[in-house]
């Protein structure tokens, strides 16, 4: 896409940039009225260099994609927004970050609103069973890696359901104000959602995947419930059993074998979730 098609908003890019005033680590902010995607914007900019840290967000978006190429509705009311990240890790980490997303979006939930967010692995985020938000990681310029430093380019989508009026959503999803949350304000949620996103990408990137983990176990809604998956052209049903130390979730089988699935290579057959 050109970037010069797309007008930017100076008023939401100073209004952010002061709700984010105290972040440690503050990229550059991209603010607009409607974009079609926040994740084409960001795939742009990666391409242009964008340092990593740029926050990419919108009001609304009049094309917002979620997983496996599903539609993500995106009316007023909502934080829709990108991140560009440049670790230097190996690609069979990199979907971990999805994991690191959805970490920051619950916590910042239930410290904001007090209610009780779960994550539905991968990349989900439920409020009494419900979509509240999603996480959606691509490559950036095509997922290829730096010149020659092992850095991948990653660009991380997040959209969240804050006032959203839940006749504009999907019947499996709410928002925040519909489950009953007060006080809500999109940039301030930005803010802190930006703030512990970074915190964690830190202990990632000094720690590994760990102390994700461990802090991950204890939201993980499917664990213990009878799971239906279909990775590539097989498909599986079995218990929910625990998430490993890649971030993978083990599913023990009606065979008995515990076998990990790989984020980003399986799919949650709706069957699973009611």
């Amino acid at each position: 896409m050109n970037l010069t098609d797309v007008q930017r908003d100076p008023a939401l890019e100073a209004t952010l940039s002061r709700y984010m005033s105290e972040t440690p680590r503050q990229g550059p902010v991209y603010a607009f009225q409607e974009v079609a995607s926040t994740m084409d914007v960001a795939h742009a900019l990666a391409q242009e260099g964008a340092v990593e840290g740029t926050l990419i967000w919108a009001q609304r978006q009049a094309q917002g994609r979620g997983r496996l190429g599903r539609v993500w509705e995106s009316p007023a009311g909502g934080i829709y927004c990108s991140l560009i990240v440049r670790p230097q890790r190996p690609a069979a980490e990199i979907p971990q970050l999805s994991l690191i997303a959805g970490l920051s979006v619950l916590e910042v939930i239930r410290e904001c609103t007090t209610l009780a967010a779960q994550i539905r692995w991968p990349n989900d985020v439920l409020i009494g069973g419900k979509k509240v938000a999603g996480i959606l990681s691509e490559g950036a310029g095509g997922g290829r890696r730096g010149a020659g430093d092992g850095t991948t380019n990653i660009v991380i989508g997040i959209g969240i359901n804050v006032t959203s009026d839940p006749a504009q959503l999907p019947p499996t999803a709410t928002s925040l104000l519909a489950a009953g949350g007060k006080h809500l304000d999109t940039f301030h949620l930005t803010a802190r959602l930006y703030r512990r996103f970074f915190r964690w990408y830190d202990v990632w990137i000094s720690q590994r995947f760990s102390p994700i983990r461990e802090a991950l176990r204890p939201w993980l809604a499917l664990l213990g419930e009878v799971v239906h998956i279909r990775s590539g052209s097989e498909a599986f049903e079995g218990t929910a059993s625990d998430l490993d130390e890649f971030g993978r979730l083990v599913v023990r089988l009606d065979s008995g074998v515990m076998k990990p699935f790989e984020v980003g290579e399986v799919h949650l057959l709706e069957s699973s979730i009611g």
